[in-house]
């Protein structure tokens, strides 16, 4: 496995610490990470997800928002649009560096994460997979209904304050979708290790399963 401490800067100038996955330098499928508030690329639900797709022969690009982990900045100035700013030039960053050699580019956001993933997949044609783990509605309906990749949501059932939000995100998603219950998981999937090992595995399920479709069609 290879992995890269990296920096790289936004459209507006501020610095953001992330880190670079991949099992080899060989050409590969990359998922991006934008977690959710108060988190960081050191997610540990993230990198459990990130160690399963490298099992599977794909890359991982966690970084830090604006604000929290080690980037610039301070977090009130992590709004959702500084966030998307944020996801765009990470998406920028991985595309310019010739050591990686990216084929498809998925997108995993969770929680506040998630809703910044969704306007960055209502706009941007390089996010091909998206899977949203426990996914806010924050004003982001209206995007929702512009994704054209295949999208997986995952949500715990004892969720109450984000269930029926991403049940909202659901109905409003245009796109090939599933919503996957996972029953008896609260925000963070932590109360039993079958939680997160479930929702570790949905979502690994998921970027390989439309990986796989995106190579099938090229």
């Amino acid at each position: 496995m290879i992995e890269e401490t990296v920096t790289f800067k936004t459209s507006r100038g501020l610095k953001l610490s992330g880190a670079l996955l991949a099992p080899d330098e060989s050409l590969r499928d990359m998922v991006v990470f934008a977690h959710g508030t108060g988190s960081s690329k050191s997610s540990p639900r993230n990198r459990g997800i990130a160690q399963r797709l490298l099992d599977a022969g794909i890359g991982s690009f966690l970084f830090d928002f604006t604000g929290h982990g080690e980037s610039d900045g301070l977090p009130e100035q992590s709004t959702q649009d500084q966030q998307y700013d944020d996801l765009n030039s990470a998406l920028d960053y991985l595309g310019a560096q010739p050591f990686v050699a990216t084929r498809f580019v998925g997108i995993h956001g969770s929680s506040t994460g998630g809703t910044v993933a969704i306007r960055a997949a209502a706009e941007d044609p390089r996010i091909q997979v998206m899977v949203l783990r426990v996914p806010r509605e924050y004003e982001i309906v209206q995007f929702a209904q512009m994704v054209q990749a295949p999208t997986l949501i995952i949500q715990g059932s004892e969720d109450s304050i984000v269930l029926p939000e991403a049940k909202e995100i659901y109905e409003a998603l245009q796109c090939t979708k599933e919503l996957r219950i996972v029953q008896g998981a609260g925000h963070l999937f932590d109360e039993d290790p079958k939680f997160t090992q479930e929702m570790e595995e949905a979502a690994c399920e998921w970027f390989v399963r439309w990986f796989a479709a995106c190579a099938a069609q090229d």
